[in-house]
């Protein structure tokens, strides 16, 4: 198996963040894998293109890393367990993977904030 770029582990940092901290440790269902890939292709979390992604959630999938213990929870707030945060990456690179093929290279849009300095 080739390396796995740092990059692929954050990608899956910012989701398991996201997942704890901006949906209070919800349940990892079907409707928050949905969620998930709609949002990951409206608003990237990272530059690269989607295919690049999905396989980077695989490689990593593929490692022995422990996953789901990146950050501590909210207090009172239970962790995700490992098996359960690797199904839901499963899951989730399976969705990406349905809503394909994707453009080999990544369309760059001028979001608010790059309008925001441009004026400058």
């Amino acid at each position: 198996m080739a390396a796995v770029g740092e990059w692929a582990f954050g990608l899956v940092n910012c989701i398991l963040y996201q997942a704890m901290y901006r949906e209070a440790g919800a349940a990892l269902d079907e409707e928050l894998v949905r969620r998930y890939a709609v949002a990951m292709q409206v608003e990237p979390l990272y530059d690269r293109p989607m295919a690049e992604q999905v396989a980077a959630l695989r490689a990593v999938l593929a490692t022995d890393t422990p996953l789901a213990s990146a950050f501590d929870p909210y207090e009172g707030q239970e962790p995700f367990g490992e098996a359960e945060f690797r199904d839901f990456l499963s899951r989730l690179a399976d969705e990406l993977e349905s809503h394909g093929p994707w453009p080999l290279a990544v369309k760059r849009r001028d979001g608010w904030l790059r309008q925001l300095f441009s004026r400058r």
